[in-house]
């Protein structure tokens, strides 16, 4: 599919069947493609930096002031 002759109206509307279909229960899911795509490894990595799970909850440590 050629990108350059798609106007911004079409890709909308692309992207809302794309994700209509992904409701379907008989529809291979985004990280099962993924994997076969780039691996299982390297999926596994991608969708941990991408999840909310991966997000470190501990507030970061403030710098403390060196005293002069």
């Amino acid at each position: 599919m050629e990108l350059a002759g798609i106007t911004q109206r079409e890709r909308g509307l692309d992207l809302l069947a794309a994700h209509l279909a992904g409701l379907d229960p008989d529809t291979e899911r985004a990280r099962d493609r993924l994997e076969r795509t780039i691996g299982s490894d390297l999926a596994k990595l991608l969708v941990a930096a991408l999840s909310k799970r991966s997000v470190n909850r501990r507030p970061l440590a403030r710098p403390v002031a060196a005293a002069a």
